[in-house]
């Protein structure tokens, strides 16, 4: 027999004048963060603007009933300029939810002094000492691109992963035809 239900969660987005939209209720956690990050993925379209997982205690009496365990805010990401940033809770971490691009910010698990922060679109990764310099180092990727004659809107993860299947079978049918060579000589 399952544990008592203690809790359930509900993600939320909001709109600028404040009006909240429940994605759902769930008695599982991973659930609900599965739900809100596949509209924040989808919430380019839209015009939502923060969003939240809201957990309500379940035979509770009394005011305080519901806290909030993480908080979202749409924002204009470094790298691709798009309104697809989502920034979790106070700077905690972040990440672009465009296809196109995917950066991200988030506190080092292992040095808690130390921040990452990435480019997967652009195959980069940089360190930081805390969240603002590594939204900076965000910034300077897009730079560094833009002024190496590379626009700025890459090209989607998957264009990107089969260019380089691409050069790694040509690399390979070089070497197949070099040693077919040495063979026939």
């Amino acid at each position: 027999m399952e544990g008592v239900l203690k809790q359930v969660f509900a993600p939320i987005v909001a709109t600028p004048g404040g009006s909240e939209t429940t994605l759902g209720v769930f008695s599982k956690e991973e659930d609900a963060w599965d739900v809100l990050r596949a509209f924040l993925a989808k919430a380019g379209e839209t015009d939502i603007v923060s969003g939240n997982i809201t957990v309500w205690e379940i035979d509770y009496v009394g005011e305080d009933g519901q806290f909030i365990l993480a908080e979202f805010d749409r924002n204009p990401c470094p790298v691709c300029e798009e309104r697809s940033f989502w920034v979790e809770g106070d700077n905690e971490r972040a990440r672009c939810y465009n296809l196109r691009c995917g950066s991200w910010i988030e506190q080092n698990t292992f040095d808690s002094s130390r921040w990452d922060c990435g480019w997967p679109a652009a195959n980069w990764e940089k360190r930081a000492d805390d969240y603002k310099q590594a939204f900076r180092r965000l910034i300077e990727m897009r730079a560094q691109s833009t002024s190496a004659g590379t626009e700025h809107r890459m090209p989607s993860r998957e264009a990107w992963l089969n260019e380089k299947d691409r050069e790694r079978r040509t690399i390979q049918q070089n070497k197949f035809n070099s040693l077919n060579e040495d063979i026939t000589e």
